[in-house]
C-alpha cells in the first residue's frame, strides 16, 4: 500500500524513515535530513557556509540546470515538490538553504538584499554552474531577480514564484515587524517539533498567515524548517526588498513571473479589488525586457503548493522555450 499524506506525517513524528534529527537547533550535532533521491553538501560562498541540496541527471546528461531559492523562514527541502517534479522532467537541481536558515551559517549580520544575491551568485560559483535557471519563492523570488539584474552573464532564465516586494514600500513600520518576526521564531526554537507540527495541523483561519496553504504531506518538512532557523532571518524584514517596480525592467534574461490568484486572496490582505491588484501586477510586468506575468488560478501565495498542476505547466513550457532558443 502507498502510504498516505496523514501515513507520511504519522512516520516523521514517530521516528520513521524521514523522521526529523534529534537536534532542535544549529549548533548541535546532528545531519539534516535527506530527501529520496537527494544528496546534501556544504559549500563556502560569500564569507559563510551554505548547506545545498542535489538531485537530478548530472549536469552533461540533464535538460537544464536550476537553482532553487526558498522563501522566507523556510528551507530548501520546503521545495521538494517542485524539485522532483523537475527531476522527473530531467533537470539537474541545486535547493540550497539561504542564510540563517536551514542548516546554512547564521551569523548576526549578512541580511540585506545585496548580502542574498551575494550568497546565490557564490553558489553558483562554487559548483562551477554555467548559465543556470534561477527559481526562487517569495523572499527567494526577490533574490532571484536582483541576481539576474545584475548578473545577467551568469543566469540562463528567471521564475519568479509570487516574489516578494511586488508592493513596496510597505505601510508598516519594517522595524516594529522584525523585532515581532525574531520574537516568534525565538518562540518557536522553545517548541518541541510535535508541538509545530500541531501549529500546522491546527491551523487557524488568520487571512494573513500562509500556513493553511502547505498540503498535510508537507507539514513535517515546513515544521522542521521552523526548528532549523535563527532569529536573525528576522534581519531580513528590517533589511527589506528591493523593489520590483524598479527591478524588473533591468531583468533582461527571459523571465517569468508566476503571481498568486487574487480573486481568491482574502480581502484585508488584499490593497483593491481582484482585478485592480491584476492590473497592477501587470503594469510591473510590463517592464520585463522579454518576460511575462501569469496570474495562476486558484493559487495562493505558495502558489506550486496551492496550484500544482497550473504552475508547473508554466514553468516547463518556460523550460522548453529556453532550450529551443
Amino acid at each position: 500500500m502507498v502510504p498516505g499524506p496523514e501515513d507520511a506525517a504519522s512516520d516523521e513524528r514517530d521516528g520513521g524513515p524521514d523522521a526529523p534529527t534529534p537536534d532542535p537547533f544549529r549548533g548541535e550535532d546532528g545531519d539534516p535530513v535527506v530527501p529520496d533521491g537527494w544528496t546534501h553538501d556544504v559549500l563556502d560562498a560569500n564569507g559563510i557556509t551554505v548547506s545545498y541540496y542535489r538531485a537530478g541527471p548530472a549536469p552533461e546528461d540533464a535538460v537544464a540546470t536550476v537553482v532553487v531559492a526558498h522563501g522566507f523562514g523556510e528551507d530548501a527541502r520546503c521545495q521538494r515538490r517542485l524539485v522532483d517534479a523537475l527531476v522527473d522532467d530531467d533537470v539537474d537541481v541545486v535547493a540550497y538553504d539561504a542564510r540563517g536558515h536551514g542548516h546554512t551559517d547564521a551569523p548576526d549580520s549578512g541580511y540585506a538584499p545585496a548580502d542574498r544575491v551575494a550568497d546565490l551568485v557564490g553558489v553558483i560559483d562554487a559548483l562551477g554552474l554555467d548559465g543556470p535557471v534561477l527559481y526562487g519563492h517569495s523572499m527567494g523570488g526577490s533574490t532571484v531577480a536582483k541576481a539576474a539584474a545584475e548578473h545577467p552573464d551568469r543566469v540562463g532564465g528567471v521564475v519568479m514564484e509570487d516574489p516578494a516586494a511586488m508592493r513596496w514600500p510597505p505601510e508598516f513600520d519594517l522595524d516594529e515587524v522584525a523585532d515581532g518576526l525574531a520574537e516568534d521564531v525565538r518562540a518557536d526554537l522553545q517548541k518541541s517539533f510535535d508541538e509545530l507540527l500541531d501549529a500546522y495541523e491546527d491551523a487557524d483561519d488568520d487571512p494573513a498567515s500562509t500556513q493553511d496553504e502547505i498540503p498535510r504531506e508537507l507539514y513535517p518538512t515546513f515544521a522542521r524548517s521552523d526548528q532549523r532557523q535563527s532569529e536573525h532571518v528576522a534581519e531580513v524584514t528590517r533589511q527589506g526588498y528591493p523593489a520590483l517596480v524598479d527591478l524588473l525592467p533591468k531583468v533582461a534574461v527571459p523571465a517569468l513571473v508566476l503571481r498568486r490568484d487574487h480573486a481568491t486572496t482574502p480581502e484585508p490582505v488584499r490593497d483593491g479589488s481582484p482585478t485592480d491588484e491584476r492590473v497592477r501586477d501587470l503594469d510591473i510586468a510590463d517592464s520585463l525586457p522579454d518576460g511575462r506575468l501569469v496570474h495562476v488560478p486558484g493559487a495562493g501565495h505558495h502558489v506550486l503548493l496551492t496550484a500544482e498542476g497550473a504552475a508547473l505547466a508554466e514553468v516547463r513550457a518556460f523550460l522548453a522555450h529556453l532550450d529551443d532558443d
